[in-house]
């Protein structure tokens, strides 16, 4: 039987509802459909039950987002989120926070402290950064990549406590080497969760 109407078969009796743009992001980042794969619009839209259409619209959004790359012929190829590529995102959004955080008054500092959920935190600081290719990367992976560990990494007190170790360094006058690590050990404790969680959801299937 043929590889690709097999991975079609499974994601179309996994994902029953949603979105195509929702289905197709956690399909991608779960590895339900395999890094470096290539599928046409209409394979997935036959995959997913739906028109070409929303899809050929969720592949332009995936395509800026980093998950898909866009090949002759209406074809796609799935991106490679190997560890090492899964490493690099995390590391640079910390490097680019940190930046960030770097330019705050004690004002907007004080703000971002009182952030009780990841999201509203990553959401307020790309609020303050000038830079349009900064604020579009940070977007990709906070509001992509990030939820979908929180959602499946099923114990997220390690993440919660690295976090608020983050949130308790912003305090003005800011100690950046104390900064900087505390956004070193948060992005490798998201990444070791992606790539956790993306390996046992392959052990699982």
């Amino acid at each position: 039987m043929d590889t690709i109407f097999i991975i079609m078969l499974a994601l179309r009796k996994k994902y029953k509802s949603g979105n195509a743009l929702e289905i197709l992001q956690e399909a991608i980042l779960s590895g339900d459909l395999p890094e470096g794969l290539t599928v046409t619009q209409s394979e997935l839209a036959e995959s997913l039950g739906i028109s070409r259409m929303p899809v050929r619209e969720a592949l332009i959004s995936l395509e800026y987002q980093g998950l898909t790359e866009r090949l002759p012929g209406q074809h796609v190829r799935i991106t490679r989120l190997n560890d090492e590529y899964i490493r690099s995102v995390f590391t640079d959004m910390g490097i680019i926070e940190a930046e960030a955080v770097k330019e705050l008054s004690a004002e907007k500092l004080m703000s971002l402290s009182m952030c009780e959920r990841q999201t509203d935190f990553h959401r307020l600081l790309r609020r303050y950064i000038a830079a349009p290719l900064r604020r579009k990367f940070l977007e990709a992976i906070t509001e992509i990549y990030l939820p979908f560990v929180l959602r499946n990494c099923g114990n997220a007190e390690r993440i919660d406590a690295v976090f608020g170790n983050l949130l308790s360094a912003l305090k003005y006058p800011l100690d950046m080497g104390m900064i900087r690590s505390c956004y070193a050990v948060y992005s490798e404790v998201l990444s070791g969760g992606m790539i956790r969680i993306r390996r046992e959801l392959h052990v699982k299937s």
